[in-house]
């Protein structure tokens, strides 16, 4: 049977189908002083993540930022304590020092990068953005299939919630130069693991190209 790109049950063969501005939805990813704000090439970051919005506004596309706050430390899970310990190079639980809590300037969102007041916000705790919040709901109420993840870290959430999301039945796209992670290694590895994967890496430059060329095909 030939691929019929406009068909819904279909899968998507090329960057376009993946980018239909009917189905995609932008996910701005913890682009905040506290995290996005210590990755490397930050301003590069920013300059490509501007881009990505602008894109969408043009064309449509649903923006859907994440705000990480984390709990008080003494309702932050196991797992997550031992990778703060990990962060803050402590031995001991009773040794981390709150971080990336509501009313910190670290959560705040980087200068010249916040939600508009037409954008969607969803507070997490969890280095995916389906676990615990309505973000699936969100999606299938907008009938979003694909997500452009932007935003830091790529190796944590972006490549946990493009995992999930893949478990979930939904495709994703990778703005590789709107994404940043604490290390060039970290980076070059989780990019080089998405493309492998079910997720086309590109830059936000493509991106914004596709949405333009095929905003009126749907």
């Amino acid at each position: 049977m030939a691929h019929d790109p406009m068909d819904e049950s279909s899968v998507p063969l090329t960057l376009d189908d993946f980018l239909r501005p009917s189905q995609a939805a932008l996910v701005m990813w913890d682009f905040q002083k506290g995290l996005a704000g210590k990755a490397l090439n930050v301003d590069r970051i920013r300059t490509a993540a501007q881009g990505l919005l602008a894109g969408a506004e043009r064309n449509g596309v649903p923006v859907i930022w994440s705000r990480h706050v984390l709990p008080p430390l003494e309702l932050t899970c196991g797992p997550f304590l031992l990778f703060l310990m990990k962060k803050q190079k402590v031995d001991h639980p009773d040794k981390l020092a709150p971080s990336m809590q509501e009313g910190m300037e670290e959560t705040e969102f980087l200068d010249g990068l916040a939600p508009a007041p037409h954008h969607i916000v969803i507070p997490k705790s969890q280095p995916s953005l389906f676990v615990d919040t309505p973000f699936d709901l969100r999606l299938k109420r907008l009938g979003v299939k694909t997500l452009v993840l932007a935003g830091v870290a790529t190796d944590i959430g972006i490549e946990f919630t493009a995992r999930h999301a893949a478990a979930l039945g939904y495709y994703s796209v990778i703005a590789e130069d709107a994404t940043g992670s604490y290390t060039a290694q970290a980076q070059s590895r989780s990019l080089d693991f998405l493309r492998s994967w079910t997720s086309p890496v590109t830059t936000a430059a493509e991106i914004c190209r596709s949405w333009d060329t095929n905003r009126d095909a749907h």
